[in-house]
C-alpha cells in the first residue's frame, strides 16, 4: 500500500514558510486501517489548512483535518494530531506532542504533552502535561473516550505541572511549575503542590503580583 496516496489535501497561505522534513496531511490511524481492510478505497482525508504569515519549522507533523490560524509559529518537531485547531497568533513550542481533536485558542503558547480532546483558551500558556486519568487500560484503545482537561482563557500551566482528567482550570489562574491538579480550579487562583489552591487576591508571593495586577486590569475592562 502506498501511504502517500492517503495523505489529505493541504492548503498553505502564500506568505507562510515551511521548513525541512515536514509531514503535512498524514492520515489518521482509522483511515489507514480502513484502507488495509479494503485496498483501493482511498477515502479522501479532511484537509489541512495553514493560514497566512505562519512559520512551520523543521520536522513538523500535521495530521489530516488540522487548521492553523494566521500568524502562528510551530517550532521544530511539533506534532499536531488529526482535527486539531490552532487559533491565530499562537506559538507551539519545540517538541510539543499535541494529540487528536485538540482546540487551542488565539495568542496562546503551548508545549509539553496535550491529550485528546483538550481545550485551551485564548492567551493561555501551557508548558506542562495535560493527560487523561487512563483508568480503563483493560479496554480497547479506541473504545475509551475519557474526559479531557479544559484550560480557560488567560491561564498558565507551568513547566513540569500535570493536569489529570476532566478538570476545568481558570480563567486567569496559575498552576505553578511541578504542581499536580486533579480537581477543578476556580477563576483567579494559584495552584501549588498537589491541589493546593489559593485565591489570587490572597497570594502574597512577590513574583506573581504583576500577573495578578494584569488579571485585575482585564477584569475591569470586561463589559
Amino acid at each position: 500500500m502506498n501511504i502517500e496516496s492517503l495523505y489529505a489535501p493541504v492548503t498553505i497561505g502564500a506568505t507562510s514558510v515551511v521548513g525541512m522534513y515536514c509531514t503535512l496531511g498524514y492520515p489518521k490511524e482509522a483511515r489507514i486501517r480502513e484502507e488495509q481492510k479494503l485496498p483501493g478505497s482511498q477515502r479522501v482525508g479532511a484537509p489541512v489548512v495553514v493560514g497566512e504569515r505562519c512559520q512551520l519549522a523543521n520536522q513538523v507533523v500535521l495530521y489530516e483535518g488540522v487548521s492553523i490560524g494566521d500568524n502562528c509559529v510551530l517550532e521544530d518537531r511539533v506534532r499536531l494530531g488529526y482535527n486539531c485547531t490552532v487559533g491565530a497568533g499562537t506559538r507551539i513550542v519545540y517538541g510539543a506532542f499535541v494529540c487528536d481533536r485538540v482546540t487551542i485558542g488565539a495568542n496562546a503558547v503551548v508545549a509539553g504533552f496535550i491529550c485528546d480532546g483538550t481545550r485551551i483558551g485564548d492567551r493561555s500558556t501551557v508548558m506542562g502535561e495535560l493527560v487523561h486519568e487512563y483508568t480503563r487500560p483493560h479496554q480497547d484503545w479506541w473504545e475509551v473516550d475519557e474526559e479531557p482537561p479544559i484550560i480557560e482563557a488567560d491561564t498558565v500551566v507551568g513547566f513540569g505541572a500535570r493536569v489529570v482528567g476532566g478538570v476545568r482550570i481558570g480563567p486567569r489562574s496559575y498552576v505553578a511549575a511541578g504542581a499536580v491538579v486533579t480537581k477543578d480550579v476556580p477563576a483567579e487562583h494559584v495552584v501549588t503542590g498537589v491541589n493546593l489552591q489559593t485565591p489570587a487576591e490572597c497570594w502574597t508571593g512577590e513574583r506573581l503580583q504583576g500577573l495578578i495586577e494584569h488579571w485585575r486590569a482585564q477584569a475591569c475592562r470586561r463589559p
